[in-house]
């Protein structure tokens, strides 16, 4: 066998295992803000941080540890923090619609007094005419216009 040969059939073992590897891994998500630590413990740096229903490979676990791959930096997640399903579960909450109270007054009513009409706001009302004084005669009917020969018309 040649040189070439075994190299090439080491790299298809690789290749081989690589996507073995892969093929293993179970898809999850992150069930709430979680820290990717670089080994499995709180001992452990953070080396990235999961946002609630990220989505990872989960490799392998160790105890309460799973190992798991993503799109930043692959680490360490505790697993309480992993839900083992390909996708997470879709919540659809109807909108929240508020609407303005509706408010009912009853109208403002002001009566008006009897007698005249009040006098514009700053002006004085005209003052009573002495007692005796003349008063001017009222309107004729306006039919004394057309005829004034009508006894109604007449002057008195």
């Amino acid at each position: 066998m040649s040189l070439k040969m075994l190299l090439a059939g080491g790299a298809m073992a690789l290749a081989l295992a690589v996507s073995a590897g892969a093929a293993l891994a179970a898809p999850g998500y992150a069930t709430t803000s979680v820290n990717v630590r670089s080994g499995p413990g709180t001992s452990y740096g953070v080396v990235d941080t999961l946002a609630p229903g990220e989505g990872v490979d989960i490799v392998r676990c160790s105890g309460a540890w799973c190992y798991v791959r993503k799109g930043g930096a692959d680490g360490w997640v505790n697993s309480s923090y992993l839900s083992r399903a390909a996708r997470p579960p879709v919540i659809v909450r109807p909108p929240v619609v508020v609407r303005p109270p509706i408010i009912v007054r009853p109208p403002i009513i002001h009566p008006r007094p009897p007698g005249p009409p009040p006098h514009r706001p700053g002006m004085r009302p005209p003052p009573p005419p002495p007692p005796g004084a003349h008063r001017p005669p009222p309107p004729r009917p306006a039919v004394c216009r057309t005829n004034p020969r009508l006894p109604e018309c007449r002057m008195r």
